[in-house]
């Protein structure tokens, strides 16, 4: 077979790279992480209109955009009634099909034209209204985004749409072990009288309609409980009169407590595993928790490093030991949800069902090693910088930075924090961790849930002996 001197020449260069690899003597460590940065974002101008409205504004005028974040308390999924449970979340959904005069479509149309993006969500504590748009064209996106959140229509026709959607994601859910394990968890933890205990159903989501869509707009979407956040290319003398014409005239429409008190915590007396029935399931879903910690603690930044050695990174000891070790789980995670309230402590993975056992001994292995068992200094070291470093990429963009500005409005923290965060991260001790994954970590006080194929998993878990087991139906937590 003749080659040609292309071919030659390419196995030659190979045959060269090759050896030279060989000779090469490659890199065995990684390279050392850099000093944690120095955060400086300009200084904050605040405004509030006659209305109670709050703005703020942040400049960062190295593009001609402004992000806008508008963030209204009091119109969260635990703001709405416990019979209405979904109610929140549908009502920030509902708020773009249709608002001032103009149905879904020529809403999108409008905001196309403009190059503009505008979405609508509500969390826990807060419902948001998101919209990025070029500079030149703010003053006509702000009208529509003003519309959206001031003047939705609710058609209905669009409420019988999206309630149906709902029911079709509730019947799919049936099936789905995440979804299962996610409300069981959530309802043993809190109780269905706790608004952190509660999840949409199918009775409740059916209740859905225009007049209770209205309602909770009337009575949740209120100009002193939000404020309105504006990045980029912003000047607030020029700004504020738009702000003023497009939001000045909106009023609070409800009665009532214009914000829900703050839940109390519950308490979990021992630990107890609920193991939830799911007949052929691929894998077994885990969640291991309790309550844990509102988001004003003054244990924020230690919880931060601990848990990021616990299970907030990749190389944390439950992702090492469940999926670097054993090979039983893609990953395995934990996390604080801080909240108003105090929001959950979760640890969790999807598992190997033939290793379900032994996952949930491992978790529990590992939930009291972090409190008895003292970190190295180069773990608490690198633990930290993960925390400090990850900061200046969740402020990368303007929508990063209003993204964070409104989460500290929701929760009430000072700007301030921003600034200082590096070097209070850095100062955490390892006596510090010790003494939060103590007090935070409380494996002898959980909540176990496992989603999984009882036939396989049932005695497995009864022998591992971790905690009384009950065995619950899929219908008690997807219904």
């Amino acid at each position: 077979m003749m080659r040609t001197l292309a071919t030659v020449a390419a196995g030659a260069a190979l045959a060269g790279f090759a050896g030279a690899a060989q000779a090469q003597t490659f890199p065995t460590t990684p390279p050392s992480t850099g000093p944690a940065p120095r955060i400086d974002l300009p200084d904050a101008v605040r405004r509030t209109l006659p209305n109670g409205l709050k703005v703020v504004y942040i400049a960062q005028r190295e593009l001609p955009v402004v992000s806008a974040v508008m963030v209204t308390r009091g119109a969260g999924t635990g703001d709405e009634p416990a019979a209405e449970a979904g109610l929140a979340s549908f009502t920030a959904s509902m708020l773009d099909e249709g608002a001032g005069g103009k149905n879904a479509l020529q809403l999108a149309d409008a905001l196309d034209l403009l190059g503009a993006s505008l979405s609508t969500s509500a969390g826990v504590d807060a419902a948001q209204a998101n919209l990025y748009v070029l500079k030149q064209n703010f003053p006509a996106a702000l009208r529509l985004m003003a519309d959206v959140v001031t003047r939705p229509d609710f058609p209905e026709r669009e409420v019988d749409r999206l309630r149906q959607e709902r029911l079709t994601q509730l019947a799919r859910a049936k099936d789905e072990a995440t979804t299962i394990a996610n409300y069981a968890f959530s309802s043993l933890v809190y109780g269905a009288g706790h608004p952190y205990g509660r999840y949409p159903t199918v009775a409740t989501t059916q209740g859905l309609n225009r007049a209770a869509v209205a309602a909770f707009h009337a009575r949740g979407y209120r100009p002193e409980n939000s404020t309105l956040i504006l990045v980029g290319d912003v000047n607030p003398a020029q700004m504020n009169p738009l702000i003023d014409a497009a939001f000045g005239s909106w009023r609070a429409q409800g009665t009532g407590p214009s914000l829900t008190a703050t839940p109390p915590t519950p308490t979990v007396a021992r630990t107890t595993l609920y193991l939830i029935d799911k007949p052929g399931a691929a894998q077994s879903e885990i969640r291991i928790g309790h309550p844990g910690v509102a988001r004003n603690t003054p244990d924020y930044y230690a919880l931060l490093v601990m848990n990021t050695l616990l299970g907030a990174s990749f190389t944390s000891r439950l992702n090492t030991n469940l999926r670097e070790t054993h090979g039983w789980a893609y990953g395995a995670s934990s996390s604080y949800q801080m909240l108003r309230g105090a929001g959950p402590f979760t640890a969790r993975a999807g598992v190997q069902t033939n290793a379900t056992d032994s996952s949930v001994v491992e978790f529990f292995k590992e939930l009291n090693r972090i409190r008895t068992e003292d970190v190295t200094e180069a773990e608490l070291d690198k633990a930290r910088r993960y925390v400090a470093l990850r900061l200046p990429d969740q402020l990368e963009t303007t929508q990063d930075i209003a993204a964070q500005y409104g989460s500290l409005e929701t929760y009430g923290i000072n700007p301030s924090f921003l600034e200082t965060y590096v070097e209070r991260v850095m100062a955490v001790t390892a006596a510090d961790l010790r003494r939060v994954a103590n007090q935070y970590v409380r494996p002898g006080q959980s909540v176990v849930v496992v989603v999984g194929d009882r036939s396989k998993v049932e005695a497995g878990l009864r022998a591992a002996n971790v905690a009384n087991v009950e065995v619950r139906d899929v219908s008690e937590f997807v219904k």
